[in-house]
């Protein structure tokens, strides 16, 4: 990826990030979010700033107003929409925590939403910083429905960190899990992201039938397994079910 492009990627994701974020944020959080140096981060605040795509003051950088829920981030934005109903009643449903991510630019899984688990003990997750694709359900989930030149970009052994003794990281048992994945229809590991939680998850996919964004429902690992037939279920019906009402509000919209 030549620098050009690697700066336009970078670009959008900000406006992306600012576009589903409702407090202003500073350079600091700006790049813990983006994963990027301090330094980047500042030079696309003030640059967006100095174009009028964001307005600065003493609280920080924040989208102006007319700009929210419009043009910008559009899709994001109507994801949100959609999946923030849904994830507090798949929440109730599941009794476990329910998220909506999305696939970064240099190729991470970001957390959009989430809805935690009623329960006391439970998983949960920060919004704040992107995930390895590999260690994660939600990024084996768009992974596996991903064209062959973006997977094979994303498998490059430099890139695939073992995250815990239980990461998978061989590009050939990876590819034999995502064929499995587009066969069932879900994603899940156990233990891969975080010792003692596991969950599953299941595709989102827009217009292009690419996927968008990746449904799912975490847990501590030894209460997954008590119901892991029905977490399955009740993530598939619903990752169904955004991409349905997504594909309408597109229609609706003309986008």
């Amino acid at each position: 990826m030549n620098d050009q492009v690697k700066s336009a990627i970078r670009v959008l994701d900000l406006l992306e990030l600012f576009a589903v974020t409702t407090d202003p944020m500073g350079v600091t959080e700006v790049a813990r979010r983006m994963d990027i140096p301090k330094s980047s981060a500042q030079a696309l605040l003030l640059t967006l700033a100095g174009r009028g795509y964001l307005l600065r003051d003493d609280a920080g950088y924040a989208l102006p107003g007319e700009m929210r829920g419009g043009w910008v981030g559009g899709i994001r934005t109507r994801l949100l929409g959609i999946t923030t109903p849904i994830l507090a009643t798949l929440a109730q449903k599941s009794r476990e925590s329910a998220f909506v991510g999305v696939l970064t630019g240099n190729g991470q899984i970001q957390y959009l939403a989430k809805a935690v688990s009623p329960q006391e003990v439970r998983y949960d997750a920060s919004l704040e910083h992107p995930r390895l694709i590999h260690a994660t359900s939600m990024g084996l989930a768009i992974m596996a429905y991903s064209s062959e030149r973006d997977v094979a970009r994303w498998l490059q052994p430099a890139r695939l960190t073992r995250i815990t003794p239980h990461t998978e990281t061989d590009p050939t048992r990876i590819q034999t899990q995502l064929a499995q994945i587009r066969n069932d229809g879900y994603a899940e590991v156990k233990n891969a992201n975080v010792e003692g939680a596991s969950g599953v998850s299941a595709p989102i996919f827009g217009a292009n039938g690419l996927p968008v964004a990746a449904l799912n429902v975490g847990a501590p690992t030894w209460r997954y397994e008590q119901q892991r037939e029905q977490l399955i279920d009740l993530v598939r019906e619903e990752a169904a079910r955004i991409t349905q009402l997504l594909a309408a509000a597109i229609r609706n919209g003309g986008q």
